[in-house]
């Protein structure tokens, strides 16, 4: 089965509603009670889905060798990670948020990680997606994967076209900050906290965590996580041989 196609059908509206605050949505799904909260905080792209979303909005303007040197020269450390993405934001100019929500709306996610994402939920615990992409496609993830809350930057539109302009909540410079933040709204400690990223750009994401994976990380990260893998399951396992999650049940995804 095409993961789209389910994608789109779990993006069905939900009885849940969507808060806003300072590039924070969270939904009124808040609030389980669990044993021992943990805290399951993810970078969203190529982490949990294989969708790279500004390459493919500039795709859809023309704009795709662009927003590709761009992306490069923020890699080669040629410019900061902010000033790149405001940069291959101008460059989409024009676009629709009809054309930006099709866009967002056709995850594409990583095998393994939303029965991951489920099992998670199935304990009690939070999860939180944290996405330097903008909010159409974090509530697009945040639907699918049925967070608990997600953080993400935001598209400017007059009249229904993009401008250009974004607002920036989330950087490499302050995903530290989110999750201690999120740790102390949920009264999580550190060592509660499981983190799981796929680069460079996230390490201050997994230094705030007690438990750190590198998923489709291709070795980059082995300096800063306790464990790298491409594969859901395997990454499961590794945390129940450490006991930072029990083990699945046979009714449990």
């Amino acid at each position: 089965m095409d993961p789209r196609r389910g994608a789109e059908r779990r993006l069905r509206p939900q009885p849940s509603r969507v808060i806003q605050l300072k590039g924070f949505y969270t939904s009124d799904r808040l609030g389980r009670a669990g044993t021992h909260l943990k805290l399951g905080v993810f970078d969203l792209e190529n982490t949990l889905i294989f969708n790279e979303f500004l390459p493919e909005l500039a795709a859809l303007v023309g704009k795709e060798a662009e927003v590709a040197a761009i992306t490069r020269a923020g890699i080669d450390g040629r410019i900061d990670w902010e000033e790149g993405f405001r940069l291959r934001a101008q460059l989409l100019k024009g676009l629709t948020q009809a054309q930006v929500l099709r866009a967002a709306r056709h995850l594409r996610p990583v095998p393994g990680a939303p029965e991951f994402m489920e099992f998670l939920r199935s304990q009690g615990h939070k999860v939180v997606l944290i996405t330097g992409g903008p909010r159409e496609v974090a509530e697009s993830a945040m639907a699918f994967f049925e967070a608990d809350a997600v953080y993400s930057n935001e598209f400017r539109y007059e009249d229904g076209i993009f401008t250009g302009e974004v607002v920036v909540a989330v950087s490499p410079r302050t995903k530290g900050a989110i999750v201690r933040d999120l740790a102390e709204r949920w009264g999580v400690r550190k060592e509660d906290i499981l983190a799981f990223a796929d680069g460079l750009m996230d390490v201050p994401l997994l230094s705030e965590a007690g438990t750190r994976l590198g998923i489709r990380s291709e070795g980059k990260l082995r300096d800063h996580v306790d464990f790298e893998t491409s594969d859901y399951e395997e990454a499961h396992r590794w945390l129940e041989g450490k006991g930072a999650l029990p083990r699945k049940t046979k009714d449990e995804p």
